[in-house]
């Protein structure tokens, strides 16, 4: 009898959401943190200015020279801002540069995900007509060079959506986990000997908190030539609404991308792209003063979360927490909606991020909220779990 395979049904994060109300919303990837004065005032500015017209498909030229010089200096790659083909594009939104980047290069392909994965990466795929193959990391979120070998060689000689590119995602969601320097390499050492591509997705790049810093997989010797790396400012500058972002690489590379988004989007919003290039650079201290804010956030929180009998992972990094829910649950989803029921506090059961079972009783949880909130909702957790 040939075996049936039946596709877990996953939580819906948007819909865990609109089930919290906002003092317990531990739930939602945005930051919820106030805009900063500064880019709000140059948005109203720019704006009453009626800049507010069609700007070019590979983004404003203020913004794109501001953020070749971010890249420089946190990234430590230099951007060619006037090569043609561009090396350098604004996005809509980090989401926006992943479905260029699948309409370009993933019709027909597949992806390789390390579980537990970030969702869109899997369904933006599936929209656009590729498919998403999972490569799941162990019970420590690590993994062996040889079994990634061994998994992108089975994926690379099929004949239906053959492999095309791994899909690396540090600091991760939902995670947190930082790639060590030499895990990126292993990535890199199988992208080269199969000739695949590397989205390398960094959105989460200025959390990072532990001793592994954050590596740009394009850095590495001879990954410039096939990475594609995909980053954006909902987070680090609490605009998610924005829908701003940017991809770099080699511009034969980019090219196709801005091709697609001039069709799919024509140009991202051109008075929010202004005002960002104003503020962007200048502040030196800006990402070291978002790092520490943050870190006092995840110490605080894990902390008291720790003492509850959550089981934190150590992931170097503090946007996310994923923690192993206490020792008497077994089922996160379960431990979800109980705690939506008792307390008004939610956040994402494991199984929204993975498609095996090992995840199940594992949560990620949001601490890119008011310190006030925060507060709010550890003090109804100890009510019903203490």
């Amino acid at each position: 009898m040939m075996e049936v395979k039946v596709k877990r049904i996953k939580p819906d994060i948007r819909a865990i959401t609109r089930l919290v109300p906002p003092s317990g919303n531990l739930v939602q990837g945005q930051s919820e943190l106030p805009i900063d004065p500064r880019l709000a005032a140059e948005a109203a500015r720019i704006i009453a200015a009626s800049r507010n017209h069609y700007g070019a498909s590979e983004g404003d030229t203020d913004l794109r020279k501001a953020v070749a010089d971010k890249i420089r200096k946190y990234n430590n790659i230099e951007i060619d801002i006037n090569a043609s083909p561009l090396e350098l594009m604004i996005t809509n939104g980090g989401t926006g540069a992943l479905i260029g980047i699948a309409q370009s290069y993933l019709r027909g392909k597949s992806a390789l995900v390390f579980e537990p994965y970030y969702p869109y990466h899997r369904r933006i795929l599936e929209e656009f007509g590729g498919e998403t193959e999972t490569f799941e990391l162990d019970k420590n979120l690590t993994f062996e060079k040889d079994a990634l070998l061994a998994r992108c060689r089975e994926l690379k000689s099929r004949s239906d959506f053959p492999l095309k590119a791994i899909i690396v995602c540090s600091p991760a969601n939902p995670s947190g986990k930082v790639m060590t320097q030499t895990e990126l390499e292993h990535i890199a050492d199988v992208a080269k000997e199969f000739d695949l591509l590397v989205i390398s997705d960094e959105v989460y790049e200025h959390y990072v908190t532990g001793e592994n810093p954050h590596t740009p997989i394009a850095s590495l010797p001879d990954m410039w030539e096939r990475t594609i790396t995909v980053n954006s400012f909902s987070k680090s500058w609490n605009i998610s609404g924005w829908r701003l972002g940017y991809a770099y690489g080699k511009g034969e590379l980019i090219a196709p991308i801005n091709t697609a988004a001039n069709v799919i989007y024509v140009c991202p919003a051109t008075p929010l792209q202004a005002a960002l290039a104003k503020v962007l650079m200048a502040d030196s201290d800006y990402y070291t003063k978002l790092r520490d804010t943050f870190d006092a956030k995840r110490r605080v929180f894990s902390e008291a979360i720790s003492d509850l009998g959550f089981d934190i992972y150590n992931s170097g990094s503090a946007f996310y927490l994923w923690a192993r829910i206490p020792e008497h649950f077994e089922d996160a989803l379960k431990f979800n909606e109980m705690l939506m029921e008792k307390a008004g506090v939610g956040a994402v059961p494991g199984s929204a991020f993975a498609d095996s079972d090992r995840w199940d009783k594992y949560m990620r949880i949001c601490i890119a909220r008011e310190d006030s909130i925060l507060e709010g909702a550890l003090e109804k957790l100890q009510t019903v779990l203490r």
